[in-house]
C-alpha cells in the first residue's frame, strides 16, 4: 500500500498561518511547513488531520477541507485547509506558531509552500490533484 500523509494549513482572522518549524527529517530541518503527519492504517484523511494537528499543535480543529492531493513518487500528501482562531501549543520538539502571511515569503520554509499556501487561500478551489515532481529525492522517504 502506498504511504500517505496529511498536511494542514490553518488561517486565523489576523491574516496569520499556523506553521511548524521542522527538526526532522533532515531535508526539512530548520524550515517551516504545514502541520501534519502520517495517516495510520484504517484512518481516514480527516481523522488523521484532526489527530495530527492536535498531537503537534494542541488544538482540536474539526472543519478541515481537502483542497489538494500531491502525488509523489513515494506516496500521497493530502493538503487540507481550515479557518479559525485557535490557541496553539507546541506539543512536540518542533515548535508551532502563527506567522503573518505578509512576511511568509521571507521566512525559511518548504519550497512547495510558495504555491500551496495561495492555493489553500483560493476559495474557488474545490479540490485538485497535483503530480509533483521534485528535483531532489528526500534523504529519507519518511516525511514525519
Amino acid at each position: 500500500m502506498q504511504k500517505q500523509w496529511v498536511v494542514g494549513f490553518l488561517f486565523n482572522a489576523k491574516h496569520e498561518l499556523a506553521l511548524i518549524l521542522k527538526n526532522h527529517p533532515d531535508w526539512q530541518a530548520g524550515k517551516l511547513n504545514g502541520i501534519g503527519g502520517k495517516i495510520e492504517p484504517g484512518e481516514s484523511v480527516m481523522a488523521a488531520m484532526r489527530r495530527e494537528f492536535q498531537e503537534e499543535a494542541g488544538a482540536i480543529v474539526d472543519d478541515w477541507k481537502l483542497f489538494a492531493t500531491l502525488k509523489l513518487n513515494y506516496g500521497l500528501v493530502h493538503c487540507l485547509v481550515a479557518h479559525g482562531d485557535y490557541a496553539l501549543q507546541s506539543v512536540t520538539d518542533e515548535p508551532v506558531a502563527y506567522y503573518q502571511l505578509d512576511n511568509f515569503k521571507s521566512l525559511p520554509h518548504i519550497q512547495n509552500l510558495d504555491w500551496l499556501v495561495p492555493l489553500a487561500l483560493d476559495t474557488q478551489v474545490q479540490m485538485t490533484a497535483v503530480e509533483y515532481v521534485q528535483i531532489f529525492e528526500p534523504t529519507s522517504p519518511a516525511l514525519d
